[in-house]
């Protein structure tokens, strides 16, 4: 899209290592985008605190997957395929079709390219686009469909870092009762027994769950809905493992925790020829606490 058919408030640029970016500078919202993953770093709606968590050491070079933000794990979650863990979508490069705002809002349509996806699967033939819509709320729509001949296997997720004051007050409710895949004991499956909290590293795939969560801390309130979703995807790296990531502090782990719209584990999805999924989540915060 050329850079001057952009509505007011949205611009094109790039920081100091060549990664473009898209700046949205909105009365509603403040929002940066990169191109390359089609990965969101930052949504501040009008008088809020910023609904996502982004590594304050990142660097945000090309070419690299971006620590914290929403990542977007395409057309693999995990490890589930050989090749880059979470697939090629963090670092693919996407291309913006459509940008609109209006007095609420700012809407986005970002497209895979084509050639990255024939190059790295030419045996498959997938079309992907991500849409965010951006105002009191973070909306991001992911939808993929299958253009080939053939049934073709999805997983995939939105992985989105959510901003907490201090994890040992953080608390998920909305999960008690539901399954979990524990990822760090085996795989063992487990049953949530009451609203979860943070006392060492989680890695988990909770599935046959599409309900609203609710993320508390301190006096902070944020929801996620998802759609198109049956599992969801809760991380946080404690603080062995904060020590080895890429791009993390060492104390990250105490400011953040994933919560991650999904079709994960059981939740993957076989798309027949010419069908299309979408999977949404929506962030939003409680302005009063």
């Amino acid at each position: 899209m050329p850079q001057q058919t952009l509505p007011a408030g949205v611009r094109i640029d790039s920081n100091n290592h060549g990664r473009q970016f898209i700046h949205i500078e909105h009365s509603a919202v403040q929002a940066c985008i990169a191109l390359q993953g089609a990965h969101i770093i930052d949504c501040t709606p009008a008088g809020q605190q910023p609904l996502l968590w982004m590594s304050p050491i990142d660097p945000c070079l090309p070419d690299t997957a971006l620590r914290g933000g929403v990542p977007v794990c395409w057309p693999w979650f995990a490890d589930e395929r050989s090749g880059p863990a979470h697939g090629i979508a963090r670092t693919g490069n996407w291309q913006l079709h459509e940008a609109q705002a209006d007095h609420a809002s700012v809407r986005l349509v970002l497209r895979l390219s084509p050639e990255d996806i024939a190059r790295q699967f030419p045996d498959e033939a997938w079309a992907v686009e991500i849409e965010f819509r951006l105002g009191k709320a973070l909306d991001i729509a992911l939808t993929t469909t299958n253009t080939g001949r053939q049934p073709q296997r999805l997983s995939q997720a939105l992985h989105s870092y959510l901003p907490v004051a201090d994890i040992d007050e953080a608390e998920i409710t909305g999960l008690r009762g539901c399954a979990y895949i524990d990822k760090l004991s085996d795989g063992a499956t487990v049953i949530q027994s009451s609203a979860l909290r943070f006392a060492q590293e989680v890695d988990r795939i909770y599935f046959n769950h599409g309900a609203e969560l609710q993320l508390h801390t301190g006096n902070d309130l944020l929801s996620i809905r998802r759609d198109g979703s049956m599992s969801v995807v809760v991380w946080n790296p404690w603080q062995d493992k904060s020590a080895r990531l890429s791009q993390f502090p060492a104390d990250g782990y105490r400011t953040m925790v994933c919560v991650e719209a999904a079709n994960a584990g059981p939740d993957g999805r076989i798309l027949a020829p010419g069908e299309t999924h979408t999977l949404r989540t929506v962030i939003g915060r409680s302005v009063e606490g």
